[in-house]
């Protein structure tokens, strides 16, 4: 028996198996990974090898757990809050749910016997939830790519992401449009698209607010060009104030 969870409630979804199963979790059969359970490596490793000798019976865990587990013995897989990262405003959302899904379903029915995996969603008919619960990766792969190529996304155009960070906020939003005006004056601007100054997804961390412009040229040459030119004419601000990240994998 073996039940993969991920997403948000991992010590809910504990709490929950300890009612409906009191035994397994008075043996301590039922593991919780996360990231208030597991310290360290080591101890994500320790849990994992408990699981895979049988000791443990059920394994509930976050993102942590969600790929690169190989137990044969794993008959049931459930996936809880599946369509969380669906409404994040970050355009390879849709992606990342595929992913998600499609790796923690397939971590089960890889050794004899009948095995079954279970998605919770309120969007069953979500295209990343669809195509992943049916196994249809090239079916996704094309429609996500027509979308990014609409839009002038990635891997479509390349990306570069300027995030300032000040405890006030018309600072910040000031410092970011400085940037843009800057950038748009280099001959090395021509061609590229400018998107901002525009709050962070997370607006505001240790009392700090967060603006962010996002630029996007045609090749990563044009991008390299602009960015080099940039550094050269000190546009961007020292210190922690900004931060330049050259094609990001998270826009939060």
């Amino acid at each position: 028996m073996g039940v993969t969870v991920f997403g948000l409630g991992t010590q809910r979804v504990e709490e929950e198996l300890a009612h409906v199963h009191p035994a397994l979790a008075k043996a301590g059969a039922v593991l919780r990974v996360d990231g208030d359970t597991m310290q360290n490596s080591q101890d994500i490793y320790q849990a994992l090898a408990r699981f895979a000798s049988g000791e443990a019976k059920v394994l509930v865990g976050t993102q942590i757990i969600a790929k690169g587990l190989d137990y044969p013995n794993v008959r049931l897989v459930g996936v809880v809050n599946a369509d969380t990262a669906i409404n994040l405003p970050d355009f390879r959302a849709a992606e990342r749910t595929f992913q998600l899904v499609s790796q923690v379903a397939g971590r089960c029915g890889r050794g004899a016997g009948v095995a079954q995996a279970i998605v919770q969603t309120f969007q069953p008919d979500a295209l990343p939830i669809r195509l992943a619960a049916s196994h249809q990766f090239e079916e996704f792969a094309k429609q996500e790519l027509a979308s990014r190529k609409q839009f002038n996304l990635p891997p479509y155009r390349r990306m570069a992401r300027i995030v300032v960070k000040h405890e006030t906020l018309a600072t910040a939003q000031n410092i970011v449009s400085e940037i843009r005006r800057a950038l748009e004056r280099l001959p090395e601007a021509t061609g590229a698209h400018f998107r901002g100054p525009l709050p962070c997804p997370i607006a505001r961390i240790a009392d700090r607010f967060r603006i962010q412009l996002e630029i996007l040229t045609t090749d990563a040459n044009a991008l390299q060009r602009l960015m080099a030119a940039a550094r050269n004419r000190a546009i961007f601000p020292s210190g922690e104030v900004c931060a330049v990240d050259i094609d990001p994998v998270a826009l939060l």
